[in-house]
């Protein structure tokens, strides 16, 4: 099972045309050029692919971050 930022990961790469080149843990949403509809487009898509609803996306979170809020979150939901 790919992890949480393996899906996003291939979810910037696949859909939003980003080179893999860039897509690193410690790279932020605005350096890989993503304007504010692609930020609420990504968030959909990882609602809908990790079923963790990322409300408070920003240019300035990095990758690494997102990620590690998905894991958190599906593991609290795990615990319940």
């Amino acid at each position: 099972m790919p992890t949480a930022y393996d899906t996003i990961r291939a979810c910037l790469v696949d859909e939003f045309d980003v080179s893999p080149a860039v897509v690193t843990p410690d790279a932020t949403l605005a350096s890989l050029a993503l304007d504010s509809l692609a930020l609420v487009e990504l968030s959909l898509v990882v609602e809908e692919r990790l079923g963790v609803t990322v409300a408070d996306i920003t240019p300035d979170r990095t990758l690494g971050e997102l990620a590690a809020h998905a894991d958190a979150t599906l593991a609290a939901g795990a615990v319940s």
